[in-house]
């Protein structure tokens, strides 16, 4: 793999360093992540919930408010509608917890994957709309696209609310009232980029503060606060970017999760094996409470997931987590087998196109969890790629996802003749597809990329934030490096590296072969390394190595240690 470390003029490093009192490395990684200046930098390395902007600047927020407020004051029925991943789930509950704390507690439904689809689709309001006299719906992380849906309310007389973050694909929703920031011109907005859980935590913010105004009491026992660990759980599973006010909630929001969390999530956190009164990290959802939130929602029971949310009982919530636990054990056991399949297809047929698109039939070919296969052959592969599971005997129904500086939105809008629907973010997309049009697809698809593209797929490489000494391999290194957190998209967790150094002792197999550890001398003492999944490489003892790591806290049976998580090796030169 190529490595690519990343530059930095050597004269701002100077001015950061001497404004803002940081090391050279602390000034590098700021610059590498756009900071123009020092204040904006300060910025950054201190956010706070006042910087968050005022709610009401988003478009749309202030009709939703009036709209929700009436519906407050008049004891309407309200139903809540949302997408069955930790973004629609969390924002659903986030709407539906302080909504019921003002006193009108609102109906809701997540749609089941196989039978509903994905959305605001008529077969999830069905569902919906027979929970009772419904005056108003709120559609939550989908139904910017759902313009047959919106005409099917107005028809019955029932008001719209959509608040969502996907990209609009043509016309919208005719008489519904619009929260989503892409469909108004882009000026740099700090909300920009927030994920349908952010948009619901301004709605609520920009309701609370409307409802104070008005001085309606119940107003001020309500505190938009309680809603920051959701908000941050849907901000960091969603993938967005990880700045201006995404950062804001995602730093304050895993706070609170780790210091005050709702008995659901209590329980989650336990059961993905997190220690309590240690802060989950942006990793710690990524790659723990996040699969098994999803895994309901792949499984096609999402509402076991926002059970545990709402729920209050402790020992409820154990039991709902637990089968959470079991859910994603399940969806593990599928994800390899697909995995499995799809990757000898891309071999076979696709290994000389820039793009994939891969598909199939059968129990591992589960809609549910083709995303997860995707994402991760775009990243093993360096290319997007496309998993399609047959949903019936004449369609198919599948996942995208991309890599950087392609968007993938643009790529299916020049095949949309060939989709039954389509739709998503730039690096991750939905679609489904008549049987009949695969073949023509695969191939519109796989040229729409090539154009793109401009017929120039770049190999996998590893960006290197900056070179270290080993002397340099020390605690307070990582205290450095922990000001930029959290990590996420386009603010991604350093990637230091190690130059011509040579292992303490010879590494050590773990995991049945499948890991090694490693350890590195820093002057003083050896500092422990896990390599995962990399069992059949490992590097030898007694050479000269450049070595690629992240740099993180080891905690285990109550104590914690620096250690290195390796991501690449090769020879010196």
């Amino acid at each position: 793999m190529l490595w690519v470390e990343e530059q930095a003029d050597e004269e701002k490093i100077n001015l950061f360093s001497h404004s803002l009192s940081a090391s050279n490395l602390l000034s590098r990684l700021l610059i590498h992540r756009g900071m123009e200046n020092p204040e904006e930098a300060k910025l950054f390395l201190d956010p706070k919930l006042a910087h968050l902007r005022d709610p009401f600047d988003l478009k749309g927020l202030k009709e939703a408010v009036v709209r929700i407020t009436r519906a407050l004051e008049e004891q309407e029925q309200i139903l809540l509608i949302g997408d069955y991943d930790v973004d629609g789930i969390t924002s659903t509950v986030i709407v539906k917890q302080n909504l019921s704390r003002l006193g009108n507690d609102p109906h809701y439904v997540i749609p089941k994957r196989k039978d509903e689809g994905y959305g605001l689709t008529s077969e999830v309001l069905s569902r919906g709309l027979s929970l009772g006299e419904i005056n108003l719906v709120i559609a939550l992380d989908c139904g910017t696209n759902s313009c047959e849906e919106a005409e099917e309310l107005r028809e019955k007389g029932i008001d719209l609310i959509i608040v969502d973050h996907h990209q609009a694909k043509g016309n919208l929703p005719e008489g519904a009232i619009l929260l989503n920031p892409h469909l108004h011109p882009d000026e740099g907005e700090p909300w920009r980029n927030l994920c349908t859980a952010g948009l619901a935590f301004k709605l609520i913010h920009g309701l609370l503060k409307h409802l104070r105004e008005i001085n309606v009491e119940r107003a001020f026992e309500v505190d938009p606060k309680e809603s920051l660990a959701l908000s941050a759980l849907g901000t960091i599973a969603d993938l967005v970017p990880l700045n201006m006010e995404n950062r804001i909630l995602a730093r304050f929001g895993l706070k609170h999760l780790g210091h005050n969390p709702s008995p659901g999530l209590r329980s989650l956190l336990e059961e993905s094996g997190l220690q309590p009164g240690i802060l989950p990290e942006s990793e710690d959802i990524t790659f723990k409470l996040a699969p098994r939130i999803n895994a309901c929602g792949r499984l096609d029971d999402p509402e076991t997931a926002s059970s545990l949310m709402l729920e209050q009982d402790l020992k409820t919530c154990q039991i709902l987590a637990k089968k959470m636990n079991a859910y994603n054990e399940e969806r593990k056991e599928i994800e390899a087998q697909l995995t499995e399949e799809a990757l000898a297809q891309a071999k076979t047929h696709f290994s000389d196109k820039p793009a994939v698109v891969v598909c199939g039939k059968g129990e591992a070919w589960n809609p549910g969890v083709v995303g997860i296969v995707a994402g991760k052959m775009a990243n093993s592969l360096g290319k997007p790629c496309i998993v399609l599971a047959q949903a019936d005997d004449s369609s198919y129904r599948g996942s995208g996802r991309g890599i950087q500086g392609l968007n993938l939105v643009d790529a299916l809008s020049q095949c949309q003749e060939l989709l039954t629907h389509w739709g998503g973010h730039p690096v991750a997309v939905g679609l489904s597809l008549e049987t009949e049009n695969l073949e023509p697809f695969t191939k519109a698809f796989v040229e729409s990329i090539d154009l793109l593209s401009g017929g120039k797929i770049q190999p996998p490489s590893l960006k290197i934030a900056a070179t270290i000494e080993q002397n340099e391999l020390r605690p307070e290194l990582l205290a450095e490096l922990a000001q930029l957190a959290p990590f996420g998209q386009e603010n991604p967790e350093p990637i230091l590296a190690l130059k011509s150094v040579q292992l303490a002792q010879a590494p050590r197999m773990v995991g049945s072969g499948a890991h090694f550890q490693f350890s590195v001398f820093n002057g003083s003492s050896q500092i422990a390394g896990i390599a995962w999944k990399m069992g059949d490489r490992v590097p030898p003892n007694h050479t000269n190595l450049d070595l690629a790591f992240r740099l993180r806290w080891n905690n285990w049976n109550g104590r914690k240690n620096l250690q290195m998580d390796l991501q690449d090796w090769k020879l010196s030169s």
